[in-house]
Order: structure tokens, then C-alpha cells, then sequence
């Protein structure tokens, strides 16, 4: 237990004592007597019931001890005079009412008559009627009290209540900060007309969804639990808390990238987030859907509007990540038509997701989109999904997953989802879909419910790998989680990207495999071998798949992984010369991401294509910092490129791409502090390249240039 070292009355009223002895300024100006003069007591018990008169007398402040109501007791004998009853308290004197020199007292009367001593003039932490400034003491009257009754009544009337106010801020923090009246919009007037309409934001999660659900990131002590004593940091506080400020100032100071990072340290992209950051667990949004009869009205009411949304779900979202078994879902979905109530709960959460899905598709992020997930939230959580999933429960979560990474546009949403893809493998593992079964199992003896099962665990295994790469962390699966399926399936048109990711996948999950080992990291005649073995799945997959949307987002897929398995040989000092198949292929996968970020975002296109490329986010922003890295250094002969394959295009025209990127970035900056961070990073790499179009925003960048 650490050393108290002030006094007893400082450390009462929370001040700073001096340490001085034998009495330090505090006391010494509040007349009272400090803890540390312990030699006054001493002499006081050696005179014996003298003391108190003399030591009354001298104090200047005039303390005298009244008891309480229950001090006045046989116990207070005549017999023993220096005795102290738990119960009594000092009382202020008023200087002035002293009587003459030479004769006593009324503090000393006082004390003698009710055998009270003033020792190391403390207070009673519980009764406090002092004030901790100095010189500021609250007088009780002169008069000695004549019975209990008429202490308890002085008591209560000279003691000081301190109450605390505990009201929530409903200003946002910069009102708050400032003083000044808040219209509590988001962004509020004030801010808005000051130009910082992108920095404001509230204390809680006041954004579009009018509250529905909290701030993750709020601290604990804040309206959530206003009586924790101790709030919680944010992430933000916690990842930088060892760091000074020194530290940051002088490290930022030597860049022009010093404003790129300011309003990250904050919980303002909460207010962008259409789904909560735990969605689908605990959403206070979903607790009306709980009764059946919500749902049923609420899909009633966008009956007309059922089958546009099935078509886009299944255009633009099942098509790159299939999920569903469609001929088997439509006729499922004429049987709710017939009777809403007959079917489970596990398959109309799983209708509502589509409904939602297909209904955000529309660009406009409509309401009624959300108020779909929610709904299917109520469902899911009233079954036993936990110990005994479902494949309707299985595809239900992996909607959700889908739902997560593009509704929400920050990059919080791969690392949500991360999260929610280690639930969906384990239930995965439950129901065993990793496993392939006998043929004489009665569950699993018809060919279709075999495929389809097949087709879902490919698709969770995809889906995990692109969530690993984008947040950095492991994938939550093996490369032998493939091996259960002994017999090479002949999928077809349409169903030929499974048969890519059938193929594919096992070479990716060996190279992350070995990308994260520690103790047998990859060599570079592996990577040599890997590298071949992922651009002929480029080709086939070229080839065979049909839709545009599927090529081009596997196409995403497995450059991203050649980018991550050259990442440590590509940016090596002698990267041109001592690897150049690393150095030439990862310059020319990022630049192949730029195109496909180009094609995506192409306001051209009638469908919202840029809904696809949100889960791809992170990569093309790793793909554009990579492309900056190879243009900061110096050129190396592009003949080298030809020899080992790969086509790079001459710098200008990578610099034009390049712009032409950072472009769609400065539209999409205004949907998350998140996507607007990025955008600054790369605007200022365009200053440092001198690319054409960049203007410099300080001073300091023709320097660093």
C-alpha cells in the first residue's frame, strides 16, 4: 500500500500540501492544527486535564468540542477528562466572543465541561463544516448548546452539503467546449456555419439512426453509466497513451502529412455507420421486431416491391458471393406468400436479409433497408443458434457478414466483420459443413443438399480469407479444411467461380499459412512457385466465369495475394535487381487494382457498382500506396518488366492513373472520417510525386520532395 506522506487535512479536502513541518501553510492559515505537530498532544496528555484549557485558549481559530447526541453518556465521566466519544465534532468559535485575557475561555469552558479534547485540530471526514480555502471558516454560535436536542438542530444547520450535478451533455463536444447554445443537429448550426461541420459530434451516438444503438467507442462513465467512476478509454486512447505529446509534434513536423490525421482521434465515423458496430448481437433497434406480427406487417407492406429487390440482390451481390441456392429459395419464398406464419425463424431471417440487401442496392440507402436487418436480427436471436445452427442459420450469418462490409463505410467494418466470420466458421464446424459425410447418411442422401452444402462452405471460406487479408489478421481456417472433399466436383456455367475458388482456394490458405508462420517464413523460390500457380488461376478464371462482376472481383482477389506475397521482397532496398519478379509483379497487381477500383466507381454504369467494390476498399488503398512506394524510388529499366513478364505502362501514364483515382477518393471522402483520412494521405503523396494536377497544401512539401 503506497506511503501517505501529506497531512491529514489536506488530504481530506483534496489539496496539495507542502510537507512542511511542524505544520504546514494550509493549516498555519486556517488556524488549525496540522497532523505533523505530534509533540502537542504529547504534552498535552503530561499535563494532564490542564491541557485542553491551555491548548483552546492559544488556538486562534477558537475550536471547541460539542458532542453529539449520543456523546453525552456515562462514559464521559469527570474521572477522565482526555476521553473522546466517536460521536463528537469541532465546532468554530468566533474570536471575538472570547473572553478577556487571563480568564478562560468559552471554547476552554466549553471543552472542560464536556471533557473534550482538541487534538491535531481535525475535522470529522463524514460532518465537515469547514471550508478547505483558507481563511474561510463557517462560525457556530457563541452560546454552549443547553440539552442533545439543541446540538443536533446546530449540527445539521453548520454543516456544508456539497451536491454534485449529474446531467448528460447533450451539446456537441465543440458547443460544449465553446459555451455556447447547441440546436443538437449533427452537424449542429454553429458548427456548420464555421466550417467545421465534419468535426462535429456528441458525447453519444447521435447520428442518422436517431440513437437506436450506442457508441461503441463512448467512454462508460458518459450518459451510458453516469455513475462509473473510472470511464473507459477509447481505442484510440489506449493504442497512444505511452506516447507524449512531444513525440507526435516532433515526428509529424518533419512531414507535410501532419494534417492527414487530424479528427481521427475521434468517434465522429460512428455517425456514418447505417448498421451498428455489433450488429446483429444486442441492437436496441430490433427489440420491436420480436413480435411475429411486426415482421409480417412490415414485409406486407413492401410486397410490391419484393421481386425488384430479389433482382438486385441476386445481380449484383449473390452473384459475386453466392449464397443462396436460387430455384430452391424462390419456391420457398411462394410458400411464405401462402401462409407468412408456417415458416421458421432461421429462414425468414434469412429472407429478411435478402430483402435488406437487395433494397440497399438501390443507391439511396434507404430507411426501410435497415428496418429489413433489423428485423432479421429479432429473428435469429429467438432461435437456438448457438448449439444447433441450421443452414438457413449458417446462410443467415453469412448475409450478415455481406450486410456489414457494405453498408458501412469506414474501415471499422472489416474489423467488425472479422469478428463475426469466426462465429459463422465455428457454427460452420457444428452443423458440419467442412466435413464431407457417407453416402448411407439419411441427411445427406440426396446430391443436391450435398452441392449446396458444398457451395456454402466454399463461400465462407472466401469470404474469411478476404476479411483476413484486409484487417491483417489470420484466416480462421486450414488448408486441409478443403481436403474433406474427396471427389473433384463438375460445376459449370453458372456455378463456375466455385469451381475457381474450389481450386484456388487451397493455394492461397497455403501461402498465408506461410506468410504468418514465424518459425519457416516463405523463400523466395516458393514464392516463385506460388506466383505461377496464381496467375494460370487468373487466366482460367478469366475464361470461365461469365459475369463481369465475377472476374473482375476474383481478379481482385488473387492479385491481392500475390501483392501480399511479394510485399517483403518487392520493397527490399535491391527489390529491382536481387528480386525482380517480386518488384515488377507487385508493381503491376496495383496497378491492375487501380483499373478495377476505376471500372467499379465509374458513375457511367446504371447499377450502383461501388456497393461491390466496398469490401475491396482496403485493398485498393494498399494498392495505391504500393504504386507510390515504386514511384518514390528510382526508375529501373522496364525491359526488365518484359523479360519477366509483366507489362508496366511508363510513369506518366502511371501517374495519370494514379490522379484519376485520388479523384474518386475526394468524392467518396465525405461518407466516413475514415475514407476522408485516406484521402488526405494520398493527396499529399500526389504533392511529394509532383504529379500533375497536385498542388502543394504547405510550404514544407517541395522540401521533402
Amino acid at each position: 500500500m503506497r506511503e501517505v506522506k501529506t497531512c491529514d487535512r489536506c488530504r481530506h479536502f483534496k489539496r496539495r500540501c507542502d510537507l512542511v513541518k511542524p505544520s504546514c501553510t494550509r493549516c498555519v492559515q486556517a488556524g488549525v492544527r496540522c497532523s505533523f505537530d505530534v509533540a502537542g498532544p504529547t504534552a498535552a496528555a503530561s499535563d494532564g486535564s490542564a491541557a485542553p484549557s491551555s491548548v483552546l485558549t492559544n488556538n486562534p481559530a477558537g475550536y471547541a468540542r460539542l458532542p453529539t447526541s449520543g456523546s453525552i453518556n456515562s462514559s464521559a465521566s469527570p474521572s477522565n477528562p482526555a476521553t473522546q466519544t466517536p460521536g463528537s465534532m469541532l465546532v468554530v468559535r468566533d474570536t471575538s466572543a472570547s473572553s478577556p485575557a487571563g480568564g478562560p475561555s468559552p471554547a476552554s469552558s466549553v471543552s472542560q465541561n464536556h471533557g473534550g479534547v482538541a487534538v491535531n485540530g481535525l475535522i470529522s471526514p463524514t460532518t465537515t463544516v469547514e471550508s478547505p480555502e483558507p481563511n474561510q471558516m463557517i462560525t457556530a454560535e457563541s452560546t454552549p448548546a443547553q440539552n442533545s436536542t439543541e446540538d443536533t438542530a446546530s449540527n445539521q444547520e453548520g454543516q456544508r452539503i456539497v451536491r454534485k450535478r449529474k446531467r448528460n451533455c447533450l451539446s456537441c463536444l465543440r458547443c460544449h467546449r465553446l459555451k455556447v447554445k447547441c440546436d443538437k443537429e449533427l452537424p449542429c448550426g454553429r458548427c456548420k456555419s464555421s466550417g467545421n461541420g465534419r468535426e462535429c459530434y456528441y458525447s453519444y451516438n447521435k447520428g442518422p439512426n436517431g440513437g437506436k444503438f450506442p457508441c461503441p467507442t463512448a467512454p462508460a462513465g458518459g450518459p451510458i453509466d453516469p455513475d462509473s467512476k473510472k470511464p473507459q478509454l477509447a481505442p484510440w486512447q489506449i493504442t497512444h497513451k505511452v506516447r507524449g505529446s512531444s513525440h507526435w509534434r516532433e515526428l509529424m513536423a518533419r512531414s507535410p502529412l501532419a494534417k492527414i490525421l487530424e479528427g481521427v482521434a475521434t468517434n465522429a465515423c460512428l455517425a456514418n455507420f447505417s448498421l451498428p458496430g455489433n450488429f446483429p448481437f444486442g441492437t436496441p433497434g430490433a427489440t420491436k421486431y420480436y413480435a411475429r406480427d411486426t415482421i409480417t406487417r412490415l414485409i406486407s407492406g413492401e410486397k410490391d416491391n419484393v421481386e425488384e429487390y430479389l433482382g438486385r440482390y441476386v445481380d449484383m451481390l449473390d452473384v459475386v458471393n453466392p449464397i443462396l441456392d436460387l430455384t430452391t429459395f424462390r419456391d420457398e419464398v411462394e410458400r411464405y406468400w401462402q401462409d407468412p406464419n408456417a415458416v421458421g425463424l432461421c429462414w425468414l431471417a434469412q429472407f429478411l436479409m435478402v430483402l435488406g440487401l437487395g433494397c440497399f442496392t438501390s443507391g439511396t440507402d434507404p430507411p426501410i433497408a435497415i428496418e429489413f436487418m433489423m428485423a432479421a436480427e429479432a429473428c435469429i436471436m429467438q432461435t437456438p443458434f448457438m448449439f444447433r445452427p441450421t443452414i438457413s442459420t449458417i446462410r443467415a450469418f453469412t448475409l450478415m457478414v455481406v450486410a456489414k462490409q457494405i453498408c458501412n463505410a469506414t474501415c471499422w467494418a472489416m474489423d467488425s466483420s472479422y469478428t463475426l466470420m469466426g462465429h459463422l466458421v465455428r457454427l460452420a464446424f457444428i452443423l458440419g459443413l467442412p466435413q464431407e459425410r457417407n453416402d448411407n447418411d439419411e441427411e445427406l442422401r440426396d446430391p443436391v443438399e450435398k452441392e449446396i452444402r458444398r457451395k456454402l462452405w466454399l463461400t465462407i471460406l472466401y469470404l474469411d480469407i478476404k476479411v483476413s487479408m484486409c484487417t491483417g489478421m489470420p484466416p480462421l481456417t486450414r488448408p486441409e479444411e478443403l481436403g474433406g472433399l474427396r471427389n473433384m466436383p463438375h460445376w459449370r456455367a453458372p456455378d463456375s467461380l466455385q469451381m475457381v475458388l474450389y481450386q484456388g482456394l487451397p493455394v492461397v490458405l497455403n501461402i498465408l499459412a506461410q506468410m504468418n508462420s514465424k518459425r519457416d517464413p516463405i523463400s523466395y523460390p516458393d514464392v516463385l512457385r506460388y506466383n505461377a500457380q496464381l496467375r494460370e488461376l487468373m487466366g482460367h478464371a478469366n475464361r470461365v466465369c461469365q459475369a463481369p462482376l465475377q472476374r473482375i472481383t476474383i481478379d481482385i482477389f488473387l492479385r491481392r495475394c500475390l501483392m501480399v506475397m511479394h510485399r517483403p521482397f518487392a520493397l527490399h532496398a535491391d527489390g529491382p535487381t536481387m528480386f525482380p519478379e517480386s518488384y515488377w509483379s507487385s508493381l503491376e497487381c496495383s496497378l491492375a487494382l487501380l483499373f478495377h477500383y476505376r471500372e467499379l466507381w465509374d458513375p457511367e454504369t446504371p447499377q450502383p457498382l461501388d456497393l461491390v467494390g466496398r469490401p475491396f476498399v482496403l485493398d485498393i488503398f494498399s494498392a495505391t500506396l504500393t504504386t507510390c512506394v515504386h514511384m518514390l524510388r528510382r526508375d529501373a529499366p522496364l525491359s526488365e518488366a518484359a523479360a519477366t513478364g509483366c507489362l508496366i505502362p511508363p510513369r506518366q501514364l502511371i501517374l495519370e492513373t494514379l490522379v484519376s483515382c485520388v479523384d474518386i477518393w475526394a468524392g467518396e471522402q465525405e461518407k466516413s472520417v475514415c475514407w476522408r483520412t485516406g484521402y488526405h494521405i494520398l493527396k499529399a503523396l500526389m504533392v511529394i510525386l509532383d504529379a500533375p494536377g497536385a498542388q502543394a497544401e504547405s510550404p514544407e512539401a517541395g522540401q521533402t520532395q
